[in-house]
């Protein structure tokens, strides 16, 4: 009966964590939902909106570097608390002082590197207190809800911007990342500093010697330049195809918002599934399946602009769930591949590789627009367009994975051979 508070206590523990890193992330995508109205109030250019959309990754991963390594020397509880503090009050100054593209791009710059305080300390403490044959679902769990917080702020921004104006919303997002504070502060459990007895950190040996582990790397870079473009386009795309349909522009905003927050939303669903079918067929096969997918709907999805709305729906619905679904495989991974005594220093130098991708990748999609906006005059063509540029993120990440997964079928073929027969 013993046994049962330390399980009880470690459920409690990440429900804690999974909600105060839900409510810290909150300003994901919220610039996302604003850029049809900022675009008009500061003049903003498709390409100038990308570039704001890529300064907030660049944030993120000037933070994930510095903290990835800060990691294997301290605690996690204090960063991740401390970051969805400070995330919360740059939000708020956002909301203040943000009034053109100068000012809109710091601002988004200095949010997003008080956002990556929290995301890799949340995948270090589940690599020390969640057992390993549960770390995928566990993390695949956990993405999951990361992604419910994206959507829900993709959802209610949009809506309450043409309502109350987007600085009270701004405002909105901000109050909800200082209670996430609170939670991670007082809810979450504190795990033990790094130990002595891993030894000392050797970042040459143990990563950049170590093929999977920069296999899973590559892929996770690819995967970010799909994903991050998607997500951060997807509702401009649907405000475009809505007022294509004769959709007012306050009314296509709302919708379109709802619809990309929807879309954006059942990635959540992706994330929990993907952990599981990671932990069920391998890391390297089930995220090398799902690239796959993802790629054909980056594909296509950008010439569905003209198609029937139900049609529109259906495929972007799959899009959300699959563009996710990867993303459990990789952290777990690294998690197994790579001694803890680097494992911090793994996750940061995956992140220098995959945030970068994310920087640019919605720049080059809005680039993309733009460019093509002046050679074609039909709407489908720079969408569909800038839409394919981004399969080229699962074609490069079905490729990094071939070696590790070839190395999965050897392991499980040795099993198999070494299992008893009756």
């Amino acid at each position: 009966m013993a046994d049962s508070h330390p399980e009880r206590d470690r459920s409690s523990g990440f429900a804690a964590l999974c909600l105060g890193q839900f409510l810290g992330h909150q300003t994901g995508l919220t610039f996302s939902a604003l850029i049809p109205i900022v675009s008009a109030e500061w003049q903003l250019s498709a390409s100038q909106a990308g570039l704001i959309l890529g300064a907030f990754q660049l944030g993120n991963l000037i933070a994930y570097v510095a903290v990835g390594f800060l990691l294997d020397r301290t605690r996690t509880k204090p960063i991740m608390a401390w970051a969805a503090a400070l995330v919360g009050l740059g939000d708020l100054l956002f909301a203040l002082g943000a009034r053109d593209f100068w000012s809109g791009i710091g601002l988004r710059l200095l949010v997003g590197v008080c956002l990556g305080g929290l995301y890799l300390p949340a995948l270090k403490h589940i690599a020390e207190t969640i057992p390993a044959a549960r770390r995928a679902t566990a993390t695949g769990m956990f993405i999951g809800v990361l992604v419910a917080g994206y959507a829900g702020s993709l959802f209610y921004v949009g809506a309450l911007a043409t309502r109350i104006g987007w600085r009270l919303a701004m405002a909105g997002v901000g109050a909800a990342e200082l209670l996430g504070a609170l939670v991670l502060a007082f809810g979450v459990s504190a795990n033990q500093p790094p130990s002595r007895a891993e030894g000392r950190t050797r970042y040459l040996a143990d990563v950049f010697t170590n093929r999977p582990a920069l296999c899973v790397i590559g892929a996770y870079t690819a995967h970010n330049w799909e994903l991050f473009g998607m997500w951060g386009w997807t509702s401009p795309f649907m405000v475009a195809l809505l007022q294509a349909r004769g959709a007012g522009p306050a009314a296509a905003l709302t919708w379109g918002g709802m619809l990309a927050a929807g879309i954006v939303g059942v990635g959540g669903l992706g994330g929990i599934l993907g952990g599981r079918l990671a932990d069920r067929l391998g890391r390297a096969r089930a995220a090398r399946m799902l690239l796959g997918m993802s790629c054909l709907c980056s594909a296509i999805f950008g010439w569905l602009f003209h198609a029937p709305l139900a049609l529109v729906l259906a495929v972007s619905l799959i899009y959300g769930i699959v563009v996710v679904a990867d993303s459990p495989a990789y952290s777990a991974s690294l998690m197994e591949l790579v001694p803890p005594r680097s494992l911090g220093g793994a996750f940061s130098l995956q992140m220098l590789f995959g945030w970068t991708v994310t920087a640019i990748s919605p720049a080059v999609f809005g680039a993309t627009l733009d460019l093509t906006r002046h050679l074609w005059g039909d709407a489908m063509m720079p969408w569909g367009i800038a839409y394919g540029v981004l399969a080229l993120g699962p074609i490069a990440g079905i490729a990094a994975l071939w070696p590790l997964a070839r190395r999965e079928g050897r392991m499980a073929q040795a099993a198999s051979h070494r299992a008893p027969r009756s």
